[in-house]
């Protein structure tokens, strides 16, 4: 994942911004219990290829059926439970993609100008105390080495280009430190300068002039010395990002005997002609430009990246190098080239999951976000665009000449399919169902078996259409015949998606108990209980309260969504009745994710704070089961509400139809306003004075202060609430609310 909290600082520092703002957005996320979308939702990612899913999610997906990266099935985080997360949907965090690596270096690995950096290998180790013993090898203090790695000026360069700065660190410094000492030819005294200087230069990334100057010693006679002190000019140039003078130092040094020195400076003089081809190609905030790359010097970068390849083609940049030249096509807009890059890597059995990640997270933010399908011959990337395109229902959203989807275009592109089929089948069904709209088409692109054994995630995505389709055309049994057939070879994933299926399929055909019935194969917990809280009548939530076979948690949900039902929806003799069902002891933990526990129905009224006295939440389902419009028991219930923090909350509310519980309930009533029974006592002619004068001031207070109603949906006009302020005012003026309220709002 592009992590939560992380994005704002990549974008910066990526110089790849807009891109990946537009492949994922996973910040602030909120679960959708949703299967058919077709909006881009990187928050609600499914295990089958969809439209709406990260084009990240899509491209791992289809890499899992080549056997490179399976998506993690591992237990949900803590974070994930908080979130209110099931494995199904899934939001990035769940694939885990690292952070971007600096703009100018390849993702998967970076060129630090010192180190070699494989994609293949782990980094060199930089670790401090690492370089401190190598330096005090020949000779530099302790004390030395701690300063000058301290010494950080912080400049972060957010500008796309100026993360070259990065790779200034320990780790870099240790490459130069071991070469001086294997050079048994340096002297001493020159080692021990040079030494001190890479060290005075950790950290730095803008030096002026003088500065710049000091850094590199002036003491060194030896050969040898001269061409190490070389480098250091040339490094010095580099960082501080003037890149004419660093491409001079290191040109000159093509003809060295040192063998690290010579392979280090090739490699850093078409680094160095990158960085000064695009050191115009990003704005203040790091947003990418490339009208403004200087092509010229793009092309001389090019040209050296390809000479050192040819000349150290197993090298220590090798790896940094060919992911530079995917750089150098992005920047040049070549997107043939680069597509080829791309799908030339993906096609091999990667390192770690960290490679796949930063390789995924690369080609995402380089490639696929462009759309330029046409340039693109790997089916797998291919495919990816295309679904990202039925995002927008064919059209041309980037104005760059990219696909406008249809069905010619599909039947073009079927020759690039020609090893792969079955995809070329599920894009011409998806194009059918989600742009197209046409459940019979889609149909008619799907085969009509059954699996009989694992399904691959392409398989699984064309029997997912194929159910999608037969509900659309109102075959809700069809469809629930097939998730049944299709959960016993599901993979972990797989199986939590069929359960929401088939959730959603029993919801809307009428069926709901059945996800309740003993053996039934929904078992996720989340999914049970959004169907209690939103959608189950008495007589379920009774049944699963008392459930032996069922949860501890999924009773509690039951119970407490019952209790709070009828109190709120006017069951009152219910709620009497059903507070038997009240475990003793009661738990003191949260049955529902607002921070309730059943404690809330042993209220007891002692927590009124406003001098008007409340007897406990049962006596007062018993005052409203005998007069519901009795008005101590409507400003009592409404003292409960507030004391409780129960005005807008959840259960009172339903997702919107697209969702799981988001049908008709079963529950009869409709929620409770406490702004709605004070306006009852303040109507009602035979109320006692005291209970007039408190629901005035209640009313009054709902909107304190911000003008808006908190006790309600109802709408009230200003002059209404001052003409209540008033009339409490007056009629009810010795009494302690009118006394006591200074405004209306």
């Amino acid at each position: 994942m592009i992590r939560r909290g992380l994005l704002p600082m990549v974008l910066l520092l990526s110089g790849v911004g807009i891109q990946a703002a537009q492949a994922s957005g996973d910040f602030g996320c909120s679960v959708t219990w949703s299967l058919k979308q077709d909006s881009l939702d990187g928050c609600n990612n499914l295990p089958f290829l969809s439209p709406a899913n990260d084009s990240r999610v899509n491209l791992r997906l289809l890499l899992a059926d080549q056997g490179l990266a399976p998506p993690p099935d591992a237990p949900l985080t803590d974070y994930e439970r908080q979130m209110g997360y099931a494995l199904v949907p899934f939001g990035l965090d769940r694939l885990g993609p690292p952070e971007e690596p600096p703009a100018d270096m390849p993702a998967g690995g970076a060129g630090s100008g010192e180190t070699a950096v494989i994609e293949t290998q782990p980094a060199p180790d930089p670790d401090h105390a690492a370089l401190a013993e190598l330096a005090q090898t020949i000779g530099v203090p302790p004390e030395a080495v701690t300063s000058a790695t301290t010494e950080s000026n912080g400049n972060l360069f957010a500008t796309g280009e100026g993360s070259r700065c990065a790779s200034n660190d320990d780790a870099a410094a240790r490459a130069f430190l071991q070469q001086l000492v294997g050079s048994t030819d340096l002297p001493a005294p020159e080692r021990l300068s040079l030494a001190r200087a890479r060290l005075a230069m950790l950290g730095g990334c803008s030096w002026d002039e003088a500065q710049r100057a000091a850094l590199v010693p002036a003491d060194v006679q030896s050969a040898p010395g001269k061409q190490f002190a070389g480098y250091l000019q040339g490094a010095v140039a580099f960082y501080a990002g003037d890149f004419p003078q660093a491409t001079e130092a290191f040109k000159a040094l093509d003809g060295s005997a040192q063998p690290w020195l010579q392979e280090t400076a090739r490699y850093l003089e078409a680094r160095t002609l990158l960085n000064q081809a695009q050191q115009n190609a990003f704005d203040e905030m790091g947003y990418p430009k490339l009208e403004n790359v200087d092509k010229a010097v793009l092309a001389k970068s090019e040209t050296a990246f390809e000479a050192y390849l040819q000349a150290y083609p197993t090298g220590l940049y090798t790896a940094s190098a060919r992911g530079l030249l995917r750089r150098v096509y992005w920047l040049g807009d070549d997107p043939t080239r680069l597509a080829a890059a791309y799908a030339g890597l993906l096609g091999k059995t990667p390192a770690d999951a960290a490679a796949l990640d930063a390789l995924v997270q690369e080609t995402d933010n380089k490639l696929l976000v462009s759309k330029r399908s046409a340039y693109v011959t790997d089916p797998t990337l291919l495919a990816v665009m295309d679904l990202m395109v039925m995002r927008d229902k064919g059209i041309d959203v980037g104005g760059d000449g990219g696909p406008i989807i249809g069905l010619d275009t599909l039947e073009e592109q079927k020759p690039r399919f020609a090893d792969q089929p079955d995809l070329h089948g599920y894009l011409v069904a998806a194009y059918q169902f989600y742009v197209a709209q046409s459940p019979d088409e889609t149909l008619k692109s799907l085969p009509d078996t059954v699996p009989t054994g694992a399904m691959s995630f392409v398989e699984f995505s064309r029997q997912t259409l194929r159910g999608f389709a037969l509900e659309a055309k109102g075959d809700w049994a069809g469809a629930q015949a097939l998730w049944l057939q299709l959960i016993p070879l599901a993979k972990p994933l797989q199986r939590a998606q069929l359960e929401l299926a088939l959730a959603m399929n029993y919801e809307r055909s009428g069926k709901l108990a059945t996800v309740f019935e003993p053996g039934s194969p929904i078992k996720t917990p989340a999914i049970r209980r959004i169907l209690l809280r939103n959608l189950a009548g008495q007589p379920l939530l009774r049944q699963q309260a008392k459930a032996a076979d069922a949860t501890e948690e999924e009773r509690d949900t039951a119970l407490f969504t019952l209790l709070y039902k009828d109190l709120m929806r006017g069951h009152y003799r219910g709620f009497g009745t059903d507070l038997a069902l009240l475990p003793d002891p009661l738990p003191e933990k949260p049955s529902v994710p607002w921070d309730q526990s059943l404690t809330l129905f042993h209220w007891d009224g002692a927590s009124a704070e406003s001098d008007y006295t409340c007897p406990s939440i049962r006596e007062i389902a018993a005052t409203l089961q005998k007069s519901p419009e009795s008005p101590e028991g409507l400003n009592c219930l409404g003292e409960f509400i507030l004391r409780n923090g129960l005005d807008s909350y959840p259960l009172d509310t339903q997702p919107d139809d697209k969702q799981l519980g988001g049908t008709a309930t079963q529950f009869p009533g409709k929620p409770y306003s406490r702004l709605d029974g004070y306006l009852h006592v303040m109507a009602d002619s035979k109320a006692g004075r005291t209970d007039r004068a408190y629901a005035l001031y209640r009313a009054i207070n709902c909107f304190a202060p911000s003008q808006n109603n908190g006790c309600g949906p109802q709408e009230i006009p200003q002059n209404q609430r001052k003409q209540w302020f008033q009339t409490l005012k007056t009629r009810y003026g010795t009494t302690v609310w009118a006394k006591s309220l200074r405004y209306y709002w």
